[in-house]
């Protein structure tokens, strides 16, 4: 309430100032103020001003402030979507006329399709002979790495075993 006061005196200061100020002019509808008076009780007001209130400003400009930088970056996007969307046309339409051409060449020519059925078989044949390899080779390899763990058990068996009778021997 003392800051309420505080400015509506201040105001009431500034209207005296520019009440009393002298007429200068023809017309007489012109006035002369000191202007580091005027500013003085201007810096005063907004010194008494609440916080509130320059919170409240600040918040104003920030809104105007993303609304202004969100309605540019949309009209960017729509500019940037359809710039897009017209590409993608035109690919679509390249894209349907080479399909349209190949489908074209296809049927004209069955020797194609009946090439391509051999190739698929020969692939086949290969995949299922390469699988077959595959799997003797890591079979062998499997019963390598048995034989090989059989004989170092072995060895270690023997090795416990001649402990065993040394400890007894003792």
């Amino acid at each position: 309430m003392k800051i309420d006061l505080e400015i509506m005196d201040l105001f009431q200061e500034l209207e005296e100032l520019i009440e009393n100020a002298p007429l200068k002019g023809l017309a007489r509808k012109s006035i002369s103020v000191d202007k580091e008076e005027v500013l003085a009780i201007i810096s005063d007001i907004k010194t008494l001003m609440p916080e509130e209130v320059n919170q409240a400003i600040w918040i104003n400009r920030e809104r105007q402030r993303i609304i202004t930088e969100a309605k540019l970056e949309a009209e960017q996007i729509i500019a940037q979507a359809n710039q897009e969307a017209q590409i993608k046309a035109r690919e679509g339409e390249q894209f349907e006329e080479n399909l349209k051409q190949q489908f074209d060449d296809i049927v004209e020519s069955s020797e194609v399709v009946e090439r391509a059925k051999q190739r698929a078989s020969e692939i086949i044949n290969k995949a299922e002979s390469y699988a077959i390899e595959i799997r003797e080779g890591s079979l062998d390899y499997a019963e390598d790495v048995i034989s090989s763990v059989e004989q170092n058990l072995i060895e270690t068996l023997e090795i416990v075993k001649r402990n065993k009778r040394e400890l007894r021997e003792e």
